[in-house]
């Protein structure tokens, strides 16, 4: 009399392990495909980490929809200094047809909403920035878009050490850091004439790589490591 209902919950037991395993399979399947067509789209030095939110999964795959894709890229400058800069992106209403997902083919993938944000220290800031006698310092207390910097610039009479409070902005795709004000090294005031030239040429923009296309900035903000930037978008499609 116990036999054949336990064998009944094995089985059951059975199908319910060997569909959790299709799901999770066929879920890396797409993460994979996802991984790949976003790298393409944002130009990325490495696949980004993709995972797709929900269970069941198939039943989002069926359907072609998926409620939920979250994408990790890190070091995103390449420039091998971990953790280095990280891009959140967080995807909703994806679509993309399951016949698609299994064959490999995608090449383009419809995404209703995109927010995100990227976090760069200031270490690869300065780094990605790439320009030479360059030292940021931090971000000047009390304000939420100014950082100190020190910089090595060229004047009429030769080089000058200098100490500047800056702007960081978006522009586009760019971070964009604009001087407002600056003194010598040993705090001694700064003839105007040098002041208005270095002011002039100490502005820097720095493009930020793995932003999909369509991807706007809508919020920078300056923290006690870094900078912090705030991402959306609506209506986007990726492209192979």
């Amino acid at each position: 009399m116990t036999a054949r209902p336990t064998r009944l919950i094995v089985g059951v037991g059975i199908v319910l392990a060997l569909g959790y395993a299709g799901d999770r399979i066929t879920a890396h399947v797409a993460a994979d495909r996802i991984a790949t067509i976003v790298k393409t789209d944002t130009r990325l030095a490495h696949s980004p980490h993709v995972t797709v939110k929900g269970f069941p999964f198939l039943t989002q795959a069926v359907s072609g929809h998926y409620r939920r894709i979250d994408v990790t890229a890190t070091d995103i400058f390449n420039s091998g200094q971990p953790p280095g800069a990280v891009l959140q992106l967080d995807f909703a209403d994806v679509r993309i047809p399951v016949s698609t997902v299994l064959s490999g083919n995608v090449n383009n993938v419809p995404v209703g909403t995109v927010t995100g944000t990227i976090t760069i220290p200031f270490a690869n800031l300065q780094a990605a920035a790439g320009v030479p006698g360059l030292s940021i310092l931090g971000g000047v207390p009390g304000s939420a878009d100014e950082i100190n910097v020190s910089e090595v610039v060229k004047i009429q009479t030769g080089n000058l050490a200098v100490l500047l409070t800056a702007r960081v902005t978006a522009h586009g795709d760019s971070l964009v850091v604009t001087p407002l004000d600056l003194t010598t090294a040993n705090g001694t005031p700064v003839p105007a004439a040098v002041k208005k030239q270095v002011l002039a040429q100490a502005v820097l923009s720095v493009k930020l790589p793995g932003l999909p296309v369509g991807v706007g900035i809508t919020a920078v903000s300056v923290g006690a490591g870094g900078v912090l930037i705030t991402l959306h978008a609506v209506n986007i499609v990726l492209t192979h």
